[in-house]
């Protein structure tokens, strides 16, 4: 009975040697030597673009994965840069937003792609939890250090004296003349200028703002835009048509809610992508038609305005240019020690509108 089990075990190991996929069989696929494979799947430099494509996509055809041998140390590769990468994020009612969750992974792919590492702290509302995290961020010995989001004015004055000449990503800053930084950031009142016109454009004549908390720097700033661009048609600002949420889904689809429910009439909304999904709710469940009765424009460009029904109108917020700049600017030796950058939004009309 003991050889019978482990004649099966022999021919289970063999079998799953045969079904490993060797370099070997990788490098004749592709018609390059099996050193050339090797030094692809380790994504050096020594490799050409197109060859390394080549590669990739015969070991993913062939379901090649690596394996590290048993008891062998993994050992950071020398072409790595020495120095990690460090980003900051601050939570917004227990979450990142979605907007800083896909702006924070496309910053995190193009510095894998250069070849760095990163460390990423998350910290939420607690105090006790941002002195850890302040005490951990200053003892990292980073390469830049990446603040992603909005914090207090106390919280981000304590960062930026900790960690000197930091990038403020999607946040124009305080004024703390005390510390040097950079900031990496976009046009918001030229992104409702933008959505205002467009509404007007249409037609439309009482447009809903729902924005975020009153003292945000996002709601501010649009705020602003459709106040000036409203102004600026001749119509009479309604303060009735300004509503203050969370930035979440679920408080934009209550408000809105409420609103209606409490004779509120409007025939456009100008909100952000997160927030529409909620304003959709709140409209379609009450037996409004978008675009016919209430037409409904985004703004941060994100993937889920193309999923909603129907396509949302929204202004982009180019985060993939934005955190591309952020790449080149930490690539750049000679690059300045403190900088100021604004993206302007651009208009994507889509079926909502």
């Amino acid at each position: 009975m003991r050889y019978y089990f482990y004649k099966k075990e022999m021919l289970r190991m063999k079998r799953g040697r045969k079904n490993t996929i060797s370099l070997d069989r990788i490098a004749a696929e592709c018609g390059v030597s099996p050193m050339t494979v090797s030094r692809a799947l380790r994504q050096l430099p020594s490799v050409s673009e197109k060859t390394r494509s080549r590669i990739f996509a015969a070991a993913s055809k062939l379901g090649y994965l690596p394996t590290l041998n048993a008891g062998r140390k993994a050992q950071r590769h020398e072409n790595f840069h020495s120095r990690p990468v460090q980003i900051i994020a601050r939570e917004l009612n227990g979450s990142i937003t979605r907007f800083h969750a896909e702006l924070m992974l496309e910053v995190i792919r193009l510095l894998a792609a250069k070849r760095y590492e990163c460390v990423v702290r998350v910290t939420d509302c607690s105090y006790r939890e941002f002195l850890r995290m302040l005490s951990q961020a200053g003892k990292t010995d980073a390469a830049a250090n990446l603040l992603i989001g909005t914090f207090p004015e106390k919280e981000l004055r304590a960062l930026l004296r900790t960690l000197p000449g930091s990038i403020l990503l999607d946040d124009p800053g305080q004024s703390v003349p005390e510390c040097v930084y950079s900031i990496f950031s976009f046009d918001n009142v030229q992104a409702a200028i933008l959505a205002v016109r467009h509404l007007l454009e249409r037609k439309r004549k009482r447009i809903l703002l729902v924005t975020g908390p009153a003292g945000h720097f996002f709601a501010r700033e649009v705020e602003y835009g459709w106040r000036e661009t409203l102004s600026g048609a001749g119509i009479e600002v309604d303060p009735s048509l300004l509503i203050h949420t969370d930035f979440t889904s679920a408080d934009a689809a209550g408000k809105v809610g409420m609103a209606l429910d409490a004779g509120l009439r409007f025939d456009a909304v100008f909100t952000n992508d997160e927030m529409a999904g909620g304003v959709y709710r709140s409209l379609l469940s009450r037996g409004f038609r978008i675009p016919e009765d209430v037409a409904v424009c985004g703004c941060d460009g994100l993937p889920v305005g193309e999923q909603l029904y129907p396509s949302l109108t929204t202004v982009i917020l180019d985060y993939k240019t934005l955190a591309r700049k952020v790449i080149e600017n930490i690539m750049n030796p000679d690059r300045a020690v403190s900088m100021h950058l604004r993206l302007l939004p651009v208009l994507l009309a889509r079926e909502s509108s």
